[in-house]
Order: C-alpha cells, then structure tokens, then sequence
C-alpha cells in the first residue's frame, strides 16, 4: 500500500491582512510542496481529493457556537483572538483542513494507503471545543479521531510533539479512555498547559500523559524520551492506530520554538514511531500539520518525514 498525501489549495485561502505579516502564512505550504515535487519518491504517494466532511462529525467535537463563529466570518476581515486572524475566506481553509482527515482515514479504510501525511492549514491542536486560539481554528486531529471511533476503532493514540502543549486536544478526549493522548512540549511556554499531573478525569484518568521539557534540548535529548517514555507508554496502551500532531517547530532554526532539533532528528523521531507502529498497530499511522515557521527547516523536515513514511508503506 501506499503513503497518502493530504495537499489543498484551499488550504492557502487564509491569510491575515497582507499589510500585517504573520508566521501563519500559505508560504509553509508552498514551501513544503515545492520541496515535495522535488522528491524522488511525490509521483509515488496517494493524493485522494479532499470530501467535505459530515457536519454531525464536527458537531461532536466543536460547540455549535464555535462553528458558527467560524462561518459568520465569512467575507470579513478580523481577529479571532490576538493571534488568530482571518480574512474572508479563511473559513474556506479550516473547513477543508478539518476534512483532510476523515478523507485520509476513508483512504486507510478502503486500502488505498497504509499511512499518510495531511499537509494542511491552518493548525488545529490549540483549538478547544468552544474557543479558537493559537492560530488554530477546527481541531483537525481530533476530528480525525472521532471519525475513526465511528469506524470501528477501539483505541486511538495522539501523539503531539509541537513545541507548544496541545490544549485544545487534551481537553477534547481529557474523559475518554479510548483515546490517549500524550504531548512532549517546551515548559514553561505558551499556552502553560501540560503538566505532568494533567492525566485525565473519570473513565479518562490515565490516558493522558503530558512530558514538559526545558527550552534548548537537543536531538538525542528527544529520542531518549521517545526510546524510554513515549514507545513504552504506546506499547503498553496498545492502540488500534497512531495519529501525530506534527509540529515542527521544535526545529532548531524556527523563530517562535525554543528548542534544538534539527532536520535528522525529526527523521529518528517519525522512524521510532513508525517502527513501534509496526508491531503495535500493522503500521497505521496518520500526520497532521501543526506548527512550525522557518521555511527552509519546515520544508526540509516534512519531505524528510514523509520520506520515512513511504520508506515503512
């Protein structure tokens, strides 16, 4: 089987006011897909064409207030919070990132792919069921995770390595014991969530797992957490499939993160978890785009993830 790829130009659609320049821009993609092209391996990967997702499964991840939110800024121009912009099609681009992943995993379901990278935006991992925030809007991995429980998928693990603490996630699933989700980050830092004593509530107490870490770590400090801490608490979980919030800017060389991976890091990290996926779950494993705001490093570090994800179809 083949290693999908999950590509929109709707994805470009938002952008803030040209007149006030922000990390979030249309120039990641561009970036990462002209990188791609380049590939020897692009003409080989699964490009499915994205199919809007069912509004009731979007309904049970966000508050109908929040999607509402989103479709009232249509043909505006604004700010969903301080660094959140939008413009008048920027709902166009989060609806249609959001879709990416039940698109990917109707791939997965049909055969077409054994794994896949969904190369969308804007992120999603900060948004809470009834707040945008961070620059993220829709929750596109947990739309993605509720899609597969609805398919027949027991257990799912989230795997959030972005640099900042996945919040929005984390309170979405924080009480679903079918659900783990565990997130290495830089702390203290935005948005000060992610404790270690954050582990869930009710029948979800233990299926949370948050590893904070101090700025300025370096590659080998985060493969020894991913060898000692992170397969281990995959292998003992035992999911039905892997879903990684892939951010990227942990990248040494990114302006907002503080840390000090480089490119040939991120390919040990996606190789580690790809090999434990192997014997743990046939392989499955699904990507999503999160942050990460160098150009050069966020294109280099996506060809080069995606590369281990076709090395492993």
């Amino acid at each position: 089987m083949a290693t999908g790829l999950i590509f929109s130009e709707m994805f470009l659609y938002h952008n803030s006011n040209p007149t006030i320049p922000h990390y979030e821009n249309s120039d990641r993609l561009l970036a990462c897909m002209e990188r791609l092209q380049k590939s020897t391996y692009y003409t080989s990967l699964y490009k499915p064409e994205i199919k809007d997702l069912p509004i009731d499964i979007l309904t049970q991840i966000h508050s109908k207030n929040h999607i509402q939110k989103i479709e009232s800024s249509k043909d505006k121009r604004g700010y969903f919070d301080s660094d959140t912009p939008f413009t008048e099609n920027s709902w166009v681009s989060a609806f249609k990132a959001a879709s990416s992943g039940t698109t990917m995993v109707d791939a997965l379901l049909e055969g077409k792919i054994k794994n896949g990278f969904s190369l969308l935006r804007p992120p999603g991992h900060h948004a809470k069921r009834n707040r945008i925030m961070g620059f993220c809007m829709l929750n596109n991995v947990a739309v993605a995770t509720k899609y597969l429980q609805l398919n027949g998928f027991k257990k799912i693990f989230i795997l959030d390595w972005d640099v900042h603490h996945g919040n929005g996630t984390q309170e979405i699933f924080y009480k679903d014991e079918d659900v783990f989700y565990l997130s290495v980050h830089q702390f203290p830092f935005y948005p000060m969530t992610g404790l270690p004593t954050e582990i869930g509530e009710g029948t979800g107490r233990g299926t949370t797992k948050n590893i904070p870490l101090q700025a300025n770590l370096e590659d080998y400090n985060y493969i020894k957490v991913f060898k000692d801490s992170i397969v281990p608490t995959i292998e003992k979980f035992n999911p039905d499939i892997i879903l990684i919030s892939a951010g990227f800017d942990a990248h040494k060389e990114d302006p907002l993160g503080g840390m000090q991976i480089t490119t040939k890091g991120f390919e040990e990290l996606t190789r580690i978890i790809l090999e434990c996926a192997k014997h743990v779950c046939q392989g499955r494993v699904l990507s999503f785009l999160e942050g990460g705001y160098d150009l050069n490093s966020l294109s280099e570090s996506v060809e080069t993830d995606i590369a281990v994800f076709e090395s492993f179809s």
